[in-house]
């Protein structure tokens, strides 16, 4: 062909997941002979549309359906009332949304982008593709069907272009390279090692950040207690103030820990290959459509980028033992690569990675005579990203006035069939935290909105950590003076009323003070289980007498099966035992309840 082919591949990305994916299906459409840049439609020249030919859109789902911050002035361009519905013709494009169907709105700004471009002319080359986080095979399984076959169709159109070797063809984004220099010594200094985001005065434009302090970082549950759960007290330094409200979420990036950091490097020094922690890395664009990020044209370690930029706990992808496979000149190891690489092996990949949770730094170590041909090019996509991780703000800002922010985190730790056991990346590295230690953060709208009106009853479901939203929320009615215990319901659940009774001094005050009526499940402090869905049948009478008096209801926790168990208790009992409908009514009447606001759900 005399000049490739182009191909936008343009993403609206709140934790990086949207961009990865859209990187990944860039590298498939260079490989296939494409040209055209990924990046944030934000970023995208938005008055070029009119001009392109082809393009796929990879859109998150953020808040309560909302599009992500990097996509907001694009969206709101497409919404222009004055664009004629022939304003896309020229365009054949396909839309991927990454969603998760434990929430309501489901993929929702992924299905309005797709609505929008088919009502500006452009034809849609297949319908939307719907990734669900909650799959087994996560994003995976719906994408890489729809993307296959999206490429599929494009051949139609370029009967030319290459054949998709993507198993055997390394596309690095970037052109990396090492500056050797001495070890300064720079990865042993007491504290945090300085941020590589923010704090070398590099901002990104879609995040507002602060720099926090910590002063409090405390166990809340029993030392005897199964789990850790920490509350987290970050305040603000200088004399920054920061306005947020019930709610709200927290957004903070972790980093590594020092055992990953150290093993990371461990596995290159047995291997003699030449990456050591104090050598400084130079990143240069490879590509001219996909061009170096802010941060990463600063000068780091390696030590800081394996730190703060390399997620070491992540899951491999299948991607992961293509690029394995790619370099290994062991032929049992290269073998096991490709066959966990190919469609044919997903259950082997499920049942080898995604199952037990095993992270990429394990299975470097498994296929150790692979990891010796590891370069820094390959090791540079071999690891994801580190993502921000969103918790739900515990505390109100106005008693602080502003200055303080309160976490409710619980540290994940838990054995899967591997010897060693799983840890959370955040959680962990937020247990650690000293008081003095200096963060950055920032905050954003989370899923639960609550009504101004104070005299509106309220019916909060929080078991466990899913109590922080309505904490936030007693703080800011109780600094008001407008709580009261007709309108504030909590419905609180946990194992043990000596063990893992967050926050119980502060809310039995509440109740003792009239400002708050507290419903307590404890499931193991006696032989039958009790959780939160057997109150609301117990208080089935009194729930279904506030919801008449138009309560908003709010369930906010672990995702796996208490919402759907809170449901189902507010539709056999509330609605429908003690509210005299049908079962078929009482969910019409629940849906209707999602509708219109009353309620409402988070959960992880």
């Amino acid at each position: 062909m005399s000049e490739a082919p182009r191909l936008i591949v343009l993403y609206g990305s709140q934790t990086y997941t949207a961009q990865e994916v859209a990187e990944r299906i860039w590298r498939k459409t260079k490989v296939l002979g494409f040209r055209g840049p990924v990046q944030a439609m934000d970023e995208y020249p938005i008055t070029s549309l009119i001009k392109e030919e082809f393009a796929i859109f990879v859109c998150a789902t953020t808040g309560q359906g909302d599009e992500p911050d990097n996509m907001k002035k694009f969206w709101k361009f497409l919404l222009r009332k004055n664009l004629p519905p022939t304003s896309l013709l020229k365009l054949k494009y396909g839309v991927i949304g990454l969603g998760d169907s434990s929430y309501l709105k489901f993929n929702f700004a992924g299905k309005k982008l797709h609505r929008r471009l088919l009502q500006l002319g452009a034809t849609p080359l297949l319908d939307i593709g719907l990734c669900d986080y909650q799959h087994d095979l996560g994003h995976d399984a719906v994408l890489a069907p729809w993307l296959k076959e999206y490429l599929s169709i494009l051949k139609a159109y370029y009967p030319k272009i290459e054949p998709d070797n993507i198993q055997t063809t390394f596309i690095p984004r970037w052109k990396v390279s090492l500056e050797k220099c001495e070890d300064k010594n720079t990865t042993t200094k007491d504290g945090l090692t300085e941020d590589i985001y923010f704090a070398k005065g590099i901002r990104d434009s879609f995040v507002d950040a602060t720099q926090f302090q910590v002063v409090k970082n405390y166990r809340t549950t029993h030392v005897t207690h199964f789990q850790d759960v920490r509350m987290i007290t970050l305040k603000t330094t200088g004399k920054t103030v920061v306005k947020y409200k019930p709610g709200d979420v927290f957004n903070i990036r972790p980093r590594n820990s020092k055992e990953d950091v150290e093993d990371l490097f461990s596995i290159f020094k047995e291997h003699n290959i030449d990456i050591l922690p104090h050598y400084n890395l130079v990143v240069e664009e490879y590509h001219d459509d996909m061009p170096v990020p802010p941060f990463l044209k600063q000068p780091h370690t390696l030590y800081e980028i394996a730190e703060q930029y390399w997620d070491l706990r992540s899951y491999p992808t299948q991607y992961v033992f293509s690029l394995l496979a790619q370099v290994s000149e062991d032929k049992l190891e290269r073998e096991k690569c490709i066959e966990l690489s190919s469609p044919e092996g997903q259950e082997d990949w499920l049942n080898y990675c995604r199952r037990p949770k095993r992270t990429v730094l394990e299975v470097l170590h498994d296929f150790h005579k692979s990891a010796s041909k590891l370069t820094l090019e390959v090791v540079f996509e071999l690891f994801s990203t580190i993502k921000p991780r969103s918790f739900s703000i515990a505390s109100s800002c106005l008693p602080s006035g502003g200055r303080d922010i309160d976490l409710l985190v619980a540290v994940v730790n838990y054995k899967t069939k591997l010897l060693k056991p799983r840890l959370g990346l955040a959680s962990n590295w937020l247990k650690d935290l000293k008081i003095g230690d200096k963060v950055f953060g920032w905050i954003k709208p989370g899923t639960l909105v609550f009504p101004k009106d104070s005299s509106t009853p309220h019916i909060m479901i929080g078991p466990g950590t899913g109590l922080a939203p309505f904490r936030s929320l007693l703080q800011e009615r109780e600094k008001l003076q407008t709580a009261k215990k007709d309108a504030l319901h909590l419905i609180f659940g946990c194992r043990y009323k000596e063990k893992d009774f967050h926050c119980r001094e502060e809310l039995e005050r509440m109740v003792k003070q009239d400002k708050l009526t507290l419903y307590c499940a404890f499931s193991r402090d006696q032989e039958d289980k009790v959780y939160v869905q057997h109150k609301i049948s117990e208080n089935k009478d009194l729930l279904w007498q506030l919801v008449s008096n138009k309560a908003y209801i709010y369930i906010s926790g672990n995702a796996k099966n208490m919402p759907d168990n809170v449901k189902e208790a507010f539709v056999e009992d509330v609605l429908s035992k003690t509210g005299g409908q049908t079962l078929e009514e009482a969910r019409t009447m629940l849906k209707e309840l999602e509708t219109s606001g009353r309620f409402q759900v988070e959960a992880w």
